[in-house]
């Protein structure tokens, strides 16, 4: 069956269509013009200040064989550096293997996607604004969750740590009914994420349960939290293993007496503020797959994490970027995968 067009999807400025063989009328050539210019100014070429960028990375060993025994060997047109691997014999530059090889766009054009995603933009709008294919946007994405994996790996949490679990739902496809109707409440239709913060930090991790359990809680939280820290809780079950592994104080505040108090008074505020930016978050990416979660997880900690300067948080995964060592191609992205 033919896919419907979407008339509020414009495609990007590349797309705007020409007549073959026949002549442009005066308000076409106006119009062809006026695109021109725009894309040109949304895509222009690799600037000498990027150049500059690229060629300023360190160079971690040859992409292919690991050798160090490598040399310089010239430069591309563009000004960026080229390496010659003496071990394996095979030329790079400081993008090759990382989430950047082989780009098309210029990476400068990753400033205001980035600086969309740190707004809570949806890739969609993102993609719209930049006058991007929507496929462009899902492609930077996965990038995106490739150079942040692992990212909350070395937090560790101390002091007063608040700890709760919020809910979203499974996948459409995913969920259970009962006589024809969704299970309601904390169920298999629920996918817990768990919180926890100490004021100056954040981990926010998905426990893929609708209830964790007492070692999947410690598994998820017990590397994260110093021992003899102050657990603030709402005094699930759940939590007790990790409690008594890590020595921590216990304080507890059950829902039934937190619920309905204001921000101001209540013990539990928080982790509940983590806890309303995360669901406004996934919120604007309502049809995400549920199997990145851990790469929203990851995205929403980044945001929410120091720097605090937009353009600082920019440079900050611009940076990561280049020293990751990930490769992520088109053609795997948009593959098409089974559903088993």
């Amino acid at each position: 069956m033919k896919k419907k067009r979407d008339p509020s999807w414009a495609g990007s400025l590349k797309s705007y269509p020409k007549r073959k063989g026949k002549p442009l009328s005066p308000t076409e050539r106006m119009v062809d013009s006026t695109v021109s210019e725009w894309y040109s100014e949304k895509h222009r070429r690799l600037s000498a200040e990027e150049a500059a960028m690229v060629n300023s990375a360190r160079v971690p060993g040859c992409p292919f064989c690991g050798s160090w025994n490598f040399a310089r060997d010239g430069r591309r047109r563009d000004g960026v550096q080229k390496y010659l691997c003496r071990s394996c014999g095979r030329r790079f530059n400081p993008l090759t293997g990382t989430v950047f090889d082989s780009h098309k766009i210029p990476i400068s054009e990753w400033v205001e996607y980035l600086l969309h995603l740190f707004e809570f933009h949806s890739v969609v709008t993102s993609a719209r604004d930049n006058r991007n294919a929507h496929t462009t946007g899902v492609y930077w994405l996965r990038k995106a969750f490739a150079v942040l994996e692992g990212c909350q790996g070395s937090v560790v949490l101390s002091g007063d740590v608040w700890l709760d679990e919020t809910y979203v739902s499974v996948d459409k496809k995913d969920r259970v009914t009962k006589g024809g109707k969704s299970l309601r409440g904390i169920s298999r239709n629920k996918i817990a994420i768990g919180a926890a913060t100490d004021g100056r930090s954040l981990v926010v991790v998905p426990e893929w349960s609708s209830k964790p359990s007492k070692k999947r809680t410690l598994a998820t939280f017990g590397k994260h939290i110093a021992k003899g820290s102050r657990l603030i809780h709402d005094g699930d079950n759940s939590h007790s293993l990790l409690i008594a592994e890590l020595g921590l104080e216990s304080e507890v505040h059950p829902t039934s007496e937190t619920k309905g108090l204001p921000d101001s008074e209540n013990p539990m505020d928080a982790v509940n503020e983590v806890h309303a930016l995360l669901k406004r978050f996934l919120r604007e990416h309502g049809g995400f797959a549920r199997r990145d979660l851990q790469g929203w997880c990851d995205l929403f900690w980044f945001i929410w994490s120091r720097p605090a300067s937009r353009m600082e948080k920019v440079a900050k995964f611009i940076e990561m970027a280049i020293s990751t060592r990930k490769r992520i191609r088109f053609r795997d992205v948009f593959a098409k995968k089974s559903d088993k």
